[in-house]
């Protein structure tokens, strides 16, 4: 499934075809969704989601069925009913196969895949950045001071040998990393700020770039391969754009 920043960005970056572009039965779902959200039928929704489904982070994704309808009413508020009494069939946008409401007062707030299962949910309420908030005060309140403040954490991994943390900041994006048995409240080993990130083609997926001296750190997240072992979160360290190593990561939620 498509990260939540992946499904962001789509929504500002892509080129879209309307509605008049897209199925009956695209609308024919969306109409359903909009009608049991509407009527706070959480369990019926509950069914059409693929899970797991992302939350912004630090907050963490919801697994099953069970969870969304008891999450559900942190989801969607009275700010977002007002929202969808304003659906219109023209505020959905194709985007290979994938549906999202991007039009009219929609922000890529819910977004389907062609057989109508729901595959992301973006809208955030008030309660829910609240929660989030709070989760990120507790996070900052143990990391070492000199790095206990970003805007945005995309990501925290873990090697047998490493923990790293890409955040985004207000000195652009940083990657930091803490050797296996330091603490996080500790200096970390490597500070490195102004990298880049890369869309890796329109199926979702990132490349974040980072340079020291004769040194390159390339996180890639991939989210489409032929073989599911290449998937996921890997670190490759360049010398002189020589490879010298390459690591799996795995995501901490």
């Amino acid at each position: 499934m498509k990260k939540l920043l992946s499904i962001l960005a789509l929504t500002i970056t892509m080129s879209y075809c309307r509605a008049q572009d897209v199925s009956p039965g695209i609308i024919k779902s969306y109409h359903h969704i909009i009608e049991l959200i509407k009527q706070d039928k959480a369990a019926e929704l509950a069914a059409l989601i693929k899970y797991p489904l992302a939350r912004e982070k630090p907050l963490p994704g919801i697994q099953s069925a069970k969870q969304f309808t008891t999450y559900y009413p942190t989801i969607f508020d009275a700010a977002f009913k007002k929202k969808i009494a304003l659906y219109n069939d023209s505020d959905i946008f194709d985007h290979e196969g994938e549906y999202g409401l991007v039009g009219g007062p929609f922000d890529g707030d819910i977004w389907m895949d062609e057989n109508g299962r729901i595959i992301a949910i973006n809208y955030s309420s008030k309660n829910e950045q609240e929660i989030k908030n709070t989760l990120t005060k507790q996070s900052q309140s143990k990391i070492y001071p000199a790095v206990n403040s970003w805007i945005r954490n995309i990501a925290v991994l873990r090697s047998k040998n490493l923990l790293i943390r890409i955040d985004e900041t207000k000195n652009g994006l940083r990657y930091i990393s803490w050797s296996h048995g330091r603490a996080v409240s500790e200096k970390p080993d490597i500070i490195l700020y102004n990298g880049s990130a890369e869309a890796q083609g329109t199926q979702g997926g990132w490349t974040y770039t980072f340079k020291s001296g004769d040194w390159t750190y390339i996180v890639d997240d991939v989210e489409m391969a032929e073989k599911n072992s290449d998937l996921g979160y890997s670190l490759e360290l360049l010398y002189n754009n020589a490879s010298k190593s390459r690591v799996k990561l795995a995501e901490v939620k």
